[in-house]
């Protein structure tokens, strides 16, 4: 469901080159994708969201931690953006409907997606992020 942008390696990445890297894969993926984002606290999820959004059309994007789903609407398509950090157990994804929301979304991301276990889709793109030696540089793999 998407070309090969992000293929491969570990690489280190700037903020904002990350950014640049989620807009490629954002114009690079289909409709109905499913977007896997695994990371430490603070790795740079949702800012990875915030330049895949940007390609979309998207303006603004907010962490969903609390509110578990946002959904943006921009031009002909919709980007839903669940994060799964704050499910107990893996049970409490059943509560989101990943089913609807898949149904729904032009691109479907979900970050955290190991907490919401076997309720969760299966990706199309697993996206990793861990923090660099340097704080303004995450390391970046694209895993599937």
């Amino acid at each position: 469901m998407v070309a090969e942008p992000l293929r491969g390696t570990e690489r280190l990445l700037s903020l904002d080159a990350m950014q640049a890297e989620a807009e490629v894969l954002a114009t690079a993926i289909e409709a109905g994708a499913v977007v896997w984002l695994s990371g430490e606290v603070g790795s740079g999820k949702t800012t990875f969201v915030q330049g895949f959004a940007r390609a979309m059309g998207v303006d603004y994007v907010r962490s969903p931690t609390f509110s578990l789903v946002n959904e943006y609407r921009a031009r002909d398509k919709t980007l839903i953006h669940v994060d799964c950090y704050r499910l107990r157990s893996p049970a409490e994804a059943l509560d989101l409907d990943f089913p609807d929301l898949e149904r729904r979304a032009t691109v479907l991301i979900v970050e955290w997606p190991e907490q919401g276990g076997e309720f969760v889709p299966a990706p199309d793109v697993h996206i990793v992020l861990r923090h660099g030696d340097d704080p303004s540089v995450r390391l970046l793999e694209r895993v599937r």
